[in-house]
């Protein structure tokens, strides 16, 4: 398995789209005092996994979830992903959603290739129904930024994987939703088709298994334009496994490959009950 084909799995099971077109900036001093960190930011859950290739061993990755507040009102949570395959390859990203509606205000990567290094953000403007897309430009360094319309609850890759992994249950087995990535959008569906045992490195889960379709297209075609060239349309089916309890930890995601599958299984997972 290549670093390229780990890449583009990366990209669509963990949701980061390093293959979509994101690149990277840093959110503007006024904007970041809209959302505390450092000594306000307080872990709430740490999974580990390690990722095969049918049987072949690749790599570990992490996800964790921070809480920013104190608990006492609609806080916001900051979730991440991180991989690294050695020191000269490590990519990361951000997204920091309100902890009740799960809806994203933004959402930062970086991506860090050998020596160099690149970031993107989307900043979410749902009072003006837009996102904006802030991007790094590879070859000289420089930063643009675009506009486009997003619906009322669109959201970024990371949030929408956390969107469903928290809400598909028995009384709401199927849900899809629609966001963005810097030069694509994506819809992500998911459905509730099986109650499981499963045993993975981290222990032994009972486990929603969620069949999920992961679907994206370019920014500047329409709906019926997306209806019209289906068949162009890039559609990924993966099986993910969540936890019943009420924290829906994912702890095992199959992806069907042209030669065998891929694996993500949970190694180690942390609660941290924070305000008990």
């Amino acid at each position: 398995m290549t670093p390229s084909i780990y890449k583009h799995f990366f990209a669509l099971i963990f949701l980061c789209f390093l293959s979509l077109g994101l690149d990277f900036q840093r959110i503007s001093p006024a904007l970041a005092r809209d959302f505390p960190d450092g000594k306000d930011a307080q872990l709430k859950e740490r999974i580990v996994f390690a990722v095969k290739w049918s049987f072949v061993p690749l790599i570990d990755t992490y996800m964790e979830t921070y809480q920013l507040g104190d608990g006492r009102k609609p806080d916001l949570y900051r979730l991440t992903h991180q991989a690294s395959m050695n020191a000269f390859w490590n990519d990361r990203m951000e997204s920091i959603v309100n902890s009740r509606s799960l809806l994203p205000y933004r959402m930062e990567t970086i991506i860090k290739d050998e020596v160099r290094q690149w970031k993107d953000s989307i900043i979410f403007e749902r009072n003006l129904g837009r996102a904006r897309l802030l991007c790094q430009d590879r070859e000289n360094g420089g930063t643009t930024t675009n506009s486009v319309r997003i619906n009322p609850t669109s959201m970024d890759p990371l949030s929408a994987f956390y969107f469903l992994r928290k809400r598909l249950s028995p009384s709401t087995p199927y849900l899809e939703v629609e966001g963005i990535t810097g030069s694509r959008r994506f819809s992500l569906r998911g459905e509730l088709v099986a109650q499981e045992s499963i045993q993975v490195p981290a222990g032994t889960y009972d486990t929603y298994r969620l069949d999920c379709i992961l679907e994206y297209w370019p920014q500047g075609v329409n709906a019926s334009e997306k209806c019209a060239n289906l068949k162009r349309q890039k559609k990924n089916p993966f099986t993910l496994w969540v936890s019943q309890d009420e924290h829906r930890f994912p702890v095992q995601i199959r992806y069907h490959l042209p030669l065998g599958s891929l694996w993500v299984q949970a190694i180690s997972v942390q609660y941290y009950d924070l305000f008990s």
